[in-house]
């Protein structure tokens, strides 16, 4: 039981630097967006030079998760830069929640696992399991589907062992 103690304290931990770095990430990208909104203005001025425009290529052509399936040619073509740099602002803005969540989630399971030996009750096992669900769908939203499976991979095997733990 010491082992597994020492291990879990070590999860609590890493769990706690990840979620403080993802409500930073949080916090920058929410303060991005409304400055994004706001200096609309300038940052279209600064892109109508096309050696500018060429620079920021790769920003504009980024992924953002199923907001990719929107057409973003029209705020872009009308110069409308500093809207799309806030709109893909909002959605790390809504990645880093998600984040902040399963770490979160991670340290208070960690957390109970060190001080009981169990990871949660049997009876919050199914708001465990939805919470979990609807984690993996906004990431398969708004980042991709290659994160959302890790991201749901893991939290299923966490929901699994902790499951069969309690069931002896």
């Amino acid at each position: 039981m010491e082992k597994i103690q020492k291990s879990s304290n070590t999860a609590v931990t890493i769990a706690k630097v990840l979620r403080t770095f993802s409500i930073i990430g949080l916090v920058f990208s929410v303060l991005g967006a409304v400055c994004g909104f706001a200096m609309n203005g300038f940052i279209n001025q600064y892109y109508q030079d096309p050696s500018n425009v060429a620079a920021a290529q790769s920003s504009l052509e980024a992924d953002m998760g199923i907001f990719g399936l929107i057409p973003f040619t029209s705020i872009k073509e009308g110069g409308n830069f500093g809207i799309f740099f806030a709109i893909q602002l909002l959605c790390c803005a809504v990645v880093c929640v998600a984040f902040i969540y399963i770490f979160g989630m991670l340290k208070k399971t960690m957390e109970n696992v060190r001080d009981t030996g169990k990871a949660f009750a049997l009876s919050e096992a199914a708001t465990y399991k939805k919470t979990f669900i609807i984690t993996s769908i906004l990431i398969l939203l708004f980042v991709d589907l290659v994160p959302a499976l890790i991201a749901g991979i893991l939290l299923i095997g966490l929901f699994n062992v902790t499951v069969a733990g309690q069931s002896e």
